[in-house]
């Protein structure tokens, strides 16, 4: 009965809400009703939605779906607002942001880090063009890059050709000066995963970072730089033992950001001379890297 709803055919009295005529789309899209093909991802395994409309699309949606004897979403993820100053964005305020501006400023990469990092699933993200610096300087520059620079040093005589195997050595050897980051390494995929299966991918990502600190923290506690100096074959493999571990967290944090930084991440994983497809969630493992054959040599970064 409303006045700006789609006209019932053959019926003046009654419209069509006009939510029905837009979540039949997501059907439609696909194909729907499917006469001459099948469908090609639907129903969707997560349907993601902002806060302000769960109830058009848990209540009404699945209705409609029910009673068209279609299967439902498998899962429906509400998502938080973006606001400025703690204020809802709003036009007429003229407290938005320009997308492409920021794009353009910042780079894509760190936008959308910034964006997945500060976002919100239950409580509303804060815009401003400040944390933006602040994430790609604090984390993205003095985190990862910053470790990936210190354990690559030409200086350090870096020998990827032996990894494969120390790493699985490691795993059953583990000396105690390497305990807290070996245990924040091996425990960060299966972490993350938990989280990024409920939707809080910003906790999951702050948890690479955590990791990457604990790195940067044991590399200067070690200091591989002195190592180096010893002509004692047990400093030189205890020097192997602290750049597998610095360069095991790079390597493990860029296969998780990979998704939300893909041009950084990549560059850093072609630097310590991890293959393409050994970039996989399944080579997101303690000691799952550096498996193929052949020479590894770190590229300039």
């Amino acid at each position: 009965r409303l006045r700006w709803g789609i006209p019932v055919p053959g019926d003046n009295e009654h419209t069509i809400y006009v939510w029905v005529d837009a979540l039949v789309n997501y059907a439609t899209v696909d194909g729907y009703p499917w006469i001459d093909s099948k469908p090609n991802y639907f129903p969707p395994d997560v349907q993601v939605v902002g806060k302000d409309i769960v109830r058009f699309h848990a209540v009404y949606w699945p209705a409609l779906l029910m009673a068209a004897g279609l299967p439902l979403p498998k899962r429906i993820l509400a998502h938080a607002h973006w606001t400025m100053g703690s204020q809802k964005m709003s036009k007429s305020k003229g407290n938005v942001a320009d997308p492409f501006e920021a794009i353009e400023r910042y780079g894509l990469d760190t936008l959308r880090y910034f964006m997945i990092r500060n976002g919100g699933i239950a409580d509303d993200g804060d815009y401003s063009a400040d944390e933006v610096l602040v994430r790609h300087r604090k984390d993205l520059a003095s985190q990862l890059a910053n470790l990936a620079a210190r354990c690559s040093s030409e200086r350090l005589c870096v020998n990827l050709d032996g990894f494969a195997a120390l790493g699985q050595k490691l795993q059953c050897h583990v000396d105690s000066r390497d305990a807290v980051l070996h245990a924040m390494l091996t425990e960060l995929p299966g972490k993350a995963k938990t989280l990024f299966d409920k939707g809080e991918f910003g906790r999951g990502l702050g948890l690479a970072f955590d990791v990457l600190a604990e790195a940067n923290r044991h590399i200067t506690e070690n200091e591989p730089w002195t190592l180096v100096k010893s002509s004692d074959p047990s400093q030189q493999a205890r020097l192997q033992v602290v750049l597998f571990y610095s360069l095991e967290a790079v390597r493990l944090a860029s296969i998780l950001l990979l998704p939300t930084i893909p041009e950084k991440a990549n560059r850093l994983l072609d630097h310590i001379a991890i293959e393409r497809s050994e970039r996989q969630w399944a080579n997101a493992k303690f000691g799952a890297g550096w498996q193929s054959s052949g020479p590894k040599h770190l590229l300039p970064g």
